[in-house]
This record gives C-alpha cells, sequence and structure tokens, in this order.
C-alpha cells in the first residue's frame, strides 16, 4: 500500500514544503473531478449524483489558500467517505511519499484501533514510559476520539463498512497521521495509567530508527502484515481440524514475498485433508487484501458443495464446479477487517451457499457489488496519486446493505490477546469444533 523507492528520492532540487498557488490546487481538483467522473463506474453507488456533486463543489470552493502536497491531500482525502469504494483511494505522489520514508521522522509506535480506542501495540520509541497495552488519551493536544475521526473520515471503505478504516489505522496509523498532520520532531502523548492522565514527551523518529527498536525490543513478534508464510497448513489429529491460513489471494506477492505458488500449495492441503480424512477445516482469511480473481476460484472449487455462478455480467463470469475431491466436511471461516476485496468476494460465495460459519468480523470488501481494476493518475501539480477503480463486479443478485459479510459470531481481540498473541476467533472456532465432536 506504500511503497518506497530510493531512487526517487535522488533529486536534490526536491522540496516537500513547496506550496502549490490556488490556480495550481484547482487545476488539480478539476483533473481529478474529471477522472472520476469519466473512470469511474460506480461512483454514486452511495452518494446520490446531485449530492456528490455539490460536495464536489464544496471542496472546490474551499481551495482558498496556497498548499502543501500534503495539506492537498489532507484536502481531497475527504473524498475517501463519499465515494465508498475501497479500490479507489489517494496516495502522496511517490517523490513526496519516498521523501518522508527516508528523511521524515514519525510517531514510533504500532497502535491499535479498538473500539474507538487507540492502544499500544509496540513501543519503538527512545522512551519506555508507555507499555504495551497503555491506552493513548490524546496525540499532540488532539483527543483520541477526534483524531480517530479525523482520520476514519479519510480513509478508503466499501460502502458503510467501518472494520477496514481501523484495521488500516491499526497496520499503517504513523504513516497516515503524517499524511494528514506532518511530520513534527516531537509529540505530546496523553495516556491512561490508574484512571488519571499522564503525559509524556516523545522524540519522533525515522523509520529506519522504528524498525531498529522494534527488532531490539520485539524480535519475535510478527507484524501481521507481510511476515511468515503466505500460505500455512496445519492439522490438529486430536480434533480431527486442519487449519489453512491465506494471506494473500495476488499470485505475484505469494512468488515474491512468500516464495509460494497459490494452486500447488493450495491443491497440496486439500490432498492432506483428503488422504487423512479430517472433517474439519478452519479457513483463515484475516487480513488478506485480496488479489487475482482465479487463485479465489480455485479456492472455491475445493470447498463449494455445489455449483455456483460466479461474477455474472463481466469479463470474469463463469460456473465453478466443485472438483472431484472437494472438501465436504465443515467449515469455519475467520475473518476481519482486513478481509477485503478478493476475501470478500469468496467470502460472499461461501456465505451465499450457507457453506461456512464466520468467526471474527466483518469483511472490509462488498458482499454483494464492488468496483475494481483501478487504474493510476497523477494529479499535474502535486502528484497526488489518485487510484480510481474502472470496472464493477455484481457478486450476487441480492440488495445491496454497503456491508460485508457479517460474522455469525463477532470476535474481537482486545488489546491483552493483541499484546500476548491469544487467537480468540480461532480459539472460538476450535471450541465450536470440540462441541460438535462431542455430539457426533
Amino acid at each position: 500500500m506504500l511503497g518506497n523507492d530510493p531512487a526517487l528520492c535522488q533529486d536534490n532540487n526536491f522540496d516537500p514544503d513547496q506550496r502549490f498557488s490556488v490556480a495550481q490546487l484547482q487545476t488539480d481538483f478539476n483533473f481529478l473531478r474529471i477522472k472520476l467522473e469519466k473512470k469511474h463506474p460506480n461512483l454514486y453507488l452511495y452518494t446520490p449524483k446531485e449530492k456528490f456533486t455539490y460536495f464536489l463543489d464544496s471542496l472546490y470552493k474551499n481551495i482558498t489558500t496556497p498548499l502543501t502536497a500534503q495539506e492537498f491531500y489532507h484536502h481531497i482525502s475527504l473524498l475517501n467517505a463519499v465515494i465508498k469504494d475501497g479500490h479507489t483511494m489517494f496516495l502522496p505522489g511517490e517523490q513526496l511519499t519516498n521523501y518522508y520514508n527516508q528523511h521524515e521522522k514519525f510517531l514510533p509506535f504500532y497502535f491499535a484501533v479498538i473500539n474507538n480506542s487507540i492502544y499500544v501495540r509496540m513501543n519503538c520509541s527512545n522512551d519506555s514510559a508507555l507499555k504495551e497495552g497503555t491506552e493513548i488519551l490524546s496525540v499532540n493536544g488532539i483527543s483520541t476520539k477526534n483524531l480517530i475521526a479525523q482520520l476514519i473520515s479519510r480513509q478508503v471503505r466499501d460502502g458503510n463498512n467501518e472494520t477496514y478504516p481501523a484495521w488500516i489505522l491499526t497496520n499503517y496509523f504513523k504513516e497516515y497521521y503524517g499524511f494528514s498532520f506532518g511530520h513534527p520532531q516531537r509529540f505530546s502523548v496523553s495516556y491512561k495509567k490508574n484512571n488519571s492522565e499522564l503525559f509524556v514527551a516523545i522524540d519522533a523518529l525515522t523509520k529506519d530508527s522504528i524498525l531498529f527498536y522494534k527488532k531490539l525490543r520485539y524480535p519475535n513478534k510478527a507484524l501481521p502484515v507481510n511476515e511468515g508464510q503466505g500460505i500455512v497448513f496445519t492439522t490438529d489429529r486430536q480434533l480431527n481440524t486442519a487449519t489453512l491460513i491465506i494471506k494473500s489471494f495476488d499470485n505475484g506477492i505469494l512468488r515474491s514475498l512468500y516464495k509460494q505458488e497459490f494452486k500447488s500449495a493450495v491443491t497440496k492441503a486439500f490432498a492432506a485433508l483428503h488422504d487423512n480424512s479430517i472433517n474439519n477445516l478452519i479457513v483463515d482469511l484475516r487480513d488478506n487484501q485480496g488479489g487475482d480473481f482465479k487463485p479465489g476460484v480455485i479456492l472455491l472449487s475445493y470447498l463449494l458443495k455445489q455449483p455456483v455462478n460466479f461474477l455474472e455480467g463481466s469479463g470474469q463470469a463463469r460456473t465453478i464446479i466443485p472438483v472431484e475431491d472437494a472438501f465436504n466436511g465443515d467449515l469455519y471461516v475467520l475473518v476481519n477487517g482486513g478481509s477485503f476485496s478478493n476475501s470478500g468476494i469468496v467470502s460472499s460465495y461461501l456465505d451465499l451457499t450457507n457453506r461456512a460459519v464466520f468467526i471474527g468480523e466483518e469483511t472490509a470488501g462488498n458482499k454483494n457489488i464492488i468496483s475494481g481494476e483501478p487504474r493510476d493518475f497523477i494529479l499535474p501539480n502535486t502528484k497526488i496519486i489518485a487510484e480510481i477503480s474502472t470496472r464493477k463486479y455484481r457478486i450476487r443478485q441480492q440488495d445491496n446493505d454497503g456491508h460485508g459479510i457479517e460474522p455469525f459470531y463477532e470476535i474481537i481481540p482486545s488489546i491483552d490477546d493483541i499484546i500476548h498473541e491469544r487467537d480468540p476467533a480461532k480459539a472460538f472456532a476450535l471450541q465450536l469444533i470440540s462441541q460438535a465432536n462431542d455430539h457426533k
């Protein structure tokens, strides 16, 4: 989501504090508006055209003073909550982003955003006062409530979903804080301790320094994104249960980052299920941001008990036929706010066919209709990147309520669970399996 190419930072004339004139900003805004109106296939899906046009006009009229690219990003990112398309987003230009990553300093924490509260997940600062699990009350004078509200209002999401914006902030808080509020050298942080509010001054650190402290203090603690293996298959013979973790449906990511091939890894897993007569399967799609359609189709062919029409009316339309040795046992699917795009599509078809018990949090991906295949457009002056969807996909023929798959059993990890790396959603699935086994 947030790249870093050092080669782009070699321009010694680059000035991150350059202010663009009102005329330049208006040009960029009109460029963005035209691209949205011409390219996006579902622009008015959640906000009627008249209301959307009024909102655009208001944003344009409020361009009244010169702004930096970062300030202009903060201005236009309000569109995310109006468009409500997880595949359409705005990011600072590559040169600016890479400048931030190499030269600017950040809030040196990994946070968890839970029920509109912020907790310390890992303290990677040079001050150890804030322990893991500490609740943050304010940052630089902005209360947690207002801070979350401002950042959430500028995050992408599909429809009325709220779990995806919270997931993004949990994983990229320091980046999005910088995008919206800049990069101060120090942070005044208030926190809760023994029902009292205390304050501490924290020095901002470069990303390299933050990573140094992370490796020093938490050498064995993996972050939920892009660490470990992409596809993991394990068995519990005592419970006659297997777990299949799929972190991505993106073939490129699986090959380059995890050195795995989706089809071969999944085929091997289901062969083991069949050969060992395992009757219970937990499929873990948490934090899976989606990817290519084909891996999702392959997975569904091993899980479905009946044929299903896939993405009717699109160029990806097909009928998925269960393979000969498809898994016929009990299926439990773990989902959360990071289960986006193709993870939402796969979950939707499993839900449509009453194939699985869902446990966790609402999927980020809409269960009925989504937009996708985004193209990048670069605003001519500020160089802000606008990723704009160009196609729409009807997942199933039902009224669109703007939500993903909502789990049968909602399980939200507490900060204590996160710190101690407990997995209450999987534990709950295993409990259901154990109870079912006792009644067989």
